[in-house]
């Protein structure tokens, strides 16, 4: 490893670069510039990690903290007991034994990433404790502990295993999925409920749009399970109902990461577009992303640069990640999105009679595994749990009621650090091969984007994909008896993957990655949100980096529901008079740019269109669905999929609009439409009585002036929990912007052109969250918010020269 770094060094002639031993010690440099975006210098791969770890403890140090104690579950030790069910979710959510033993595994330049950072860390609190009158962030004041400098190598790489591979490779929708069925069946029989649920809950839609082009893509299309082998089993027989309280009282963190997460409720979000030099108008290669994380106090990204023993980037990362996952080292940048590929399976197990904690498999009964965990609480005795598995996984639920449990069969089990070190090491890339030969180590599900100086794009979805048995049915559980057990992981090159498109852009908002590629909570539909990054950029053959970063702001505003419907709402009120209320309030809809904005910020939505669309939906998806599904069902559909008053992370379709528009589409849906939703009445008149039931209503609330029937806007709040539930703020430090828009948690945009790479972000509220004991806030805290509201960015320094050019102030840092 020594001769790679010195080899890398050598390579990109870094000033100071040099491959030294891990316990080497020296001295590295922070730069900040006048945004307090600090740069690290360093000359070994310890010490550049260790003013890492530094400067993340001087502006993020209770974020960091609270983080920490989320992940190994260890809030409710300072929090007390309203964080114990977080904690227990947090310790069944991982094998600490495991990261432990793979962090002892790592070579000494390696581990020397991690040990560097904590030495850094815990070198500032150490600062803190000791000038705590000054330097305590008071939100540990306020909550009555102090910070320790415990910090460990184990605790870095923890941090990215909770945040990132915890957060989007542990979900799984085959309970919910298997709930569905066993309710669809409950109300239409065997035969016609498994038809209405291959309507709903379809494998692959033919016209979902992907990121690898269809004529493009290295799999063939999806299809069905066949219900019964050559023997006539049907392993969909030997699958136990679940039980109703299986899925009762739990939130959607807790169901997604336990197993049982409806599609919507899974952690999907965030979106990416690049062009290459054959779709913008001066020859430029534009890369812009906008992970959507929803949007917290402090910021959920860090920004940094890294300069030395090997590394020269600079860019955004989640929770302070020891790797800059947005981001650039000027020869080559790179982006990502949540993955989608299917790397879990949920095993529904057979417990004995007589003992719940011994399963069967391979035609005998087996004892389960056991941890216990030790949950120290304030102010209360402290609590046990114990953690079970099988040879599948760890048990994610029991289901006493019927004899059952499910286990998790994850293919990134031990593979953690491996994928963390892959797309660390993808930051020295200088080329699609080396940087794809890092995606290749990555194990769990996560998209990858890339573009380079030389004008080249592409896009990886890497994971471990499992080879199943083909009798098993990827919507449903697996069933635990030895009889569905993986068969291996299919090679790197069969994850979806592009280089250079034709089509000369890549796009992509959590869609279907490439033609084949499903799972059990996907649902890809011709109706997607990525339609509004699509559409725009083949709106004309080349475009502007000015329309390009413009893109952002369309569609963070864009209504996701509109272009699906609008078309056929116009069509079906066309023959009706002009003063018919239907046919006025179509002509409204027909003239709307779809887009839910508040420009002149009244606080109400600009035009009356936002207010008929978001009142028609529910009215037409209960007409359409709710006499054909189950109540129970039918609820969860109901929802039209806007930011209420509840601000979701990242808006789509409604949960109904799928069912709907494949239902309109009638035979040309690109999944059967078997089952006839409309029950034999034309779809033209359904529409037009829906509307004009719409119409009714809003008169009745607002009048008959439609000026007036403007939509209240819901606020852009900037939470002060973290995603995992715990504060990572005071509840006094929430902030809010005047109109919620579907963006980026941080936007960022690369642009190569003539030789030259230049990068500018937006990541609000700002690059500290430090609040002094006083409640001053540091001078960092939340400067980005005017320039996130406004769609601006701010250019980033890249070069040394860049940085002293931009610089606030220096430190020398000893380790």
């Amino acid at each position: 490893m020594l001769k790679k770094l010195s080899l890398l060094c050598t390579a990109l002639a870094l000033a100071g670069c040099a491959a030294t031993t891990a316990t080497s010690t020296g001295t590295a440099t922070i730069k900040r510039d006048t945004y307090g975006v600090p740069h690290v210098y360093a000359n070994d791969v310890r010490g550049l990690f260790h003013g890492y770890g530094y400067v993340v403890a001087e502006d993020r140090l209770f974020q960091m903290e609270m983080a920490r104690r989320a992940v190994l579950g260890t809030v409710s030790e300072v929090m007390g007991p309203n964080y114990v069910a977080l904690d227990k979710g947090s310790r069944s959510a991982f094998t600490p034994d495991s990261i432990k033993a793979q962090m002892a595994r790592l070579p000494p330049d390696e581990k020397a990433i991690f040990d560097g950072y904590a030495a850094g860390f815990n070198a500032r609190v150490k600062e803190v404790l000791a000038a705590k009158g000054t330097l305590m962030p008071k939100q540990f004041i306020d909550a009555a502990f102090e910070p320790k400098a415990d910090w460990t190598g184990y605790d870095v790489a923890m941090i990215w295993v909770g945040t990132m591979a915890n957060r989007y490779s542990n979900a799984s929708s085959e309970i919910a999925n298997l709930r569905l069925l066993n309710q669809l069946q409950k109300a239409k029989g065997d035969a016609l409920g498994r038809e209405l649920f291959d309507q709903i809950r379809w494998i692959e839609d033919p016209l979902a749009p992907t990121t690898v082009p269809r004529s493009g893509g290295q799999r063939q299309a999806a299809a069905l399970p066949a219900n019964g082998s050559a023997k006539g089993d049907d392993p969909l027989a030997r699958l136990v109902p679940v039980s109703p309280e299986l899925l009762a009282s739990r939130s959607d963190v807790d169901a997604a990461s336990r197993g049982v997460a409806e599609p919507w409720q899974r952690p999907i979000a965030s979106n990416l577009w690049i062009t290459g030099p054959k779709k913008t108008s001066d020859g430029s290669t534009v890369l812009i992303n906008g992970p959507q994380f929803n949007w917290f106090n402090p910021s959920y990204v860090f920004a940094v640069g890294l300069h030395g023993a090997g590394y020269d980037v600079t860019g955004n990362t989640p929770f302070a990640h020891p790797v800059i996952l947005f981001g650039t080292n000027g020869k080559i940048a790179w982006g990502a999105t949540a993955g989608p590929l299917d790397v879990n399976d949920m095993y529904q197990e057979k417990l004995n009679a007589s003992n719940r904690y011994e399963y069967l498999f391979n035609g005998a009964m087996r004892p389960m595994g056991k941890r216990t965990e030790i949950i120290k609480v304030k102010g209360q005795a402290d609590q046990s749990l114990d953690v079970y598995s099988t040879v599948h996984g760890i048990v994610t639920d029991f289901d006493l009621p019927n004899n059952t449990a499910f286990s998790m069969k994850r293919s990134w089990d031990g593979h953690e650090l491996e994928s963390l070190l892959g797309w660390i090491h993808s930051m020295q890339a200088k080329n699609w091969d080396q940087w794809l030969a890092q995606a290749s180590r990555v194990a769990i599900t996560i998209n990858w984007y890339y573009a380079d100086a030389d004008g080249n794009i592409g896009y990886v979805s890497p994971g471990r994909l499992p080879i199943r048995p083909a009798s098993q049915d990827v919507r449903l559980p697996a069933i635990g008896d030895g009889s569905m057990e993986w068969q291996g992981i299919r090679p790197f090159k069969e994850d979806p993957q592009v280089f250079n498109p034709a089509q000369g852009y890549i796009a992509n908002w959590n869609n279907q990655s490439a033609p084949g590629a499903v799972s059990d909570g996907g649902n890809y539909a011709a109706a997607d949100r990525v339609n509004e990054f699509i559409t725009r950029l083949e709106a004309k053959p080349r475009l502007t980096r000015d329309e390009l970063w413009a893109i952002n702001r369309s569609t963070a505003y864009a209504d996701t529901n509109a272009r699906y419907f609008v078309p056929f709402i116009v069509e079906a009120t066309r023959g009706l008079p002009a003063t018919d209320p239907a046919h006025r309030a179509a002509q409204i809809l027909a003239a709307w740019n779809m887009e839910n904005d508040d420009p002149t910020e009244q606080g109400a939505y600009q035009s009356p269109a936002t207010t008929i669309m978001m009142a028609w939906l529910p009215i037409i998806y209960k007409q359409l669905l709710a006499d054909d599904l189950p109540p129970e069902v039918f609820a969860a559909y109901s929802n039209g999929g806007y930011a209420g008053a509840t601000q979701v992370a990242s808006i789509r379709p409604g949960n109904g609009s799928k069912l709907l528009y494949n239902a309109l589409l009638g035979p040309k849906a690109g999944v059967p439409q078997r089952y006839d939703f409309f029950n034999g009445a034309d779809k033209n008149a359904m529409i037009r009585s829906t509307l004009a039931q719409a119409v009714s209503e809003l008169t009745a609330q607002y009048g008959s002036d439609t000026a007036r029937w403007r939509t209240p806007v819901t606020r852009h709040v900037f939470l002060t929990s973290n995603f995992i539930g715990a504060p990572q703020a005071n509840a006094d430090e929430l902030l809010t912007l005047p109109s919620y828009m579907n963006r980026g948690s941080q936007n960022d945009k690369v642009v190569f052109s003539a030789g030259s790479v230049s990068m500018c972000t937006a990541a609000p509220p700002g690059q500290s969250g430090f609040v002094a004991p006083d409640g001053r806030k540091a001078a960092h805290y939340s400067d980005q918010m005017a320039l996130f509201k406004d769609f601006g960015c701010k250019s980033e320094s890249l070069t040394p020269a860049e940085v002293d050019r931009n610089l606030e102030s220096t430190k020398q840092l000893a380790y």
